[in-house]
């Protein structure tokens, strides 16, 4: 049985909308999809156990579904009742979430900024 990964273990940053049919100006602010870039090396080799732990043990995340193929893993979940993917690909070795709706779309920045302050309070707490 794998460990799960610890709820602050990664660090988040935003990708923006970079599409010719977007305004400039809107599309610095729309972000596409959130990176998240594991902030100590792996140590499993198959990472869909720890990353289905990850967002269980995380409350503001519910209606976990998870899902696998050969080379990838697909994770959707809802955070404030809107739909989310936490995607990972073996052959990249990368981890991003996407917008599983244009309204979730909206709450990017939001949980970009949920996930910081989980690995800031982590900080806080730690003597």
């Amino acid at each position: 049985m794998s460990q799960p990964l610890q709820v602050t273990a990664f660090h988040v940053s935003t990708v923006y909308v970079n599409s010719g049919h977007v305004k400039k100006a809107l599309a610095e602010q729309i972000p596409e999809r959130l990176l998240l870039t594991p902030r100590v090396p792996a140590t499993f080799a198959d990472p869909f156990e720890p990353l289905k732990a990850w967002l269980q043990n995380i409350n503001e995340f519910s209606q976990i579904q998870p899902e696998q193929g050969a080379d990838w893993i697909q994770i959707r979940f809802y955070f404030q009742t809107q739909p989310f993917c936490l995607h990972y690909e073996h052959y990249s070795d990368c981890y991003w979430i996407d917008a599983d709706s244009q309204a979730s779309l909206v709450l990017l920045s939001q949980l970009a900024g949920f996930i910081a302050s989980i690995e800031h309070n982590h900080r806080l707490s730690q003597p």
